[in-house]
Order: structure tokens, then sequence, then C-alpha cells
């Protein structure tokens, strides 16, 4: 009886070491696809907003994505931001604080949940 429940222990533990590791690592490549389209969706904000139009379809299937992914938040922060580019007559520096409202509900999404951060607090310019 000690044997088995030796046995029994060790495939327990085994196949439970084995469901944690799987689930580590299809939430550590889901992270690492999020971020990615993530990327994708900001060097295609940046090209449209420079005119060009290479990007577009692509722009198209990240912000798809972000539909399937991505919380509420960043997907009104790319609405808001796409609004504003779209309207073309925004200079670059005045897009500033939409683009920082994006970054800041990425990043939030990307685990950075406590952050102190505030969407002027972005310097950064898109195009």
């Amino acid at each position: 009886p000690e044997f088995l429940s030796l046995v029994f222990g060790g495939v327990a533990g085994y196949l439970l070491k084995f469901y944690l590791d799987r689930w580590n690592a299809a939430e550590e490549r889901a992270f690492t696809d999020k971020r990615e389209h993530y990327r994708n969706l900001l060097l295609c904000l940046k090209s449209l907003r420079e005119g060009k139009s290479e990007h577009t379809d692509l722009l198209w299937f990240e912000y798809s994505f972000l539909w399937l992914h991505a919380p509420d938040s960043v997907i009104k922060s790319a609405n808001t931001l796409l609004t504003k580019i779209k309207e073309g007559s925004v200079k670059a520096e005045e897009l500033a604080p939409f683009v920082g409202e994006l970054l800041l509900q990425i990043r939030r999404d990307m685990g950075f949940s406590k952050t102190s951060l505030l969407q002027t607090d972005f310097k950064g310019k898109l195009g």
C-alpha cells in the first residue's frame, strides 16, 4: 500500500508538472504573440501617418487582432488615434497624447497595470 501511494503520488506529481509546464509555455507564447502584434500595429500606424499605403492591409489585420485579443481600453485608444490620423490636418506633435494613451493601455495589458505614467508623459512621435 505504501509503495502504491508513492507511485501514485509520483505519477500525479509528474502529470501536474507536465500540465503546468505546458500551460506556462502556452501563456508565454501568447504574451510574445500579443507583443509582436502590438509592435506591428504601431509600425503600421506610423506608415499611415507618413502617408504610406504599403502597410494598409497589415494595419487592418493588426486592428482586427485587437478586437479578438486586446481589452476594450486598447481598442478604444486605437480607435481615437486612427480617427485623429485620418483627419490628416493633425500635426505629428499633436498626436503624442493619443499615441501616449494607446501605449499606456498596451502597457497595462502587457502587465504594467500599476503604472504611474500618464498619456502626456509620452514625448515621442508617430511619424
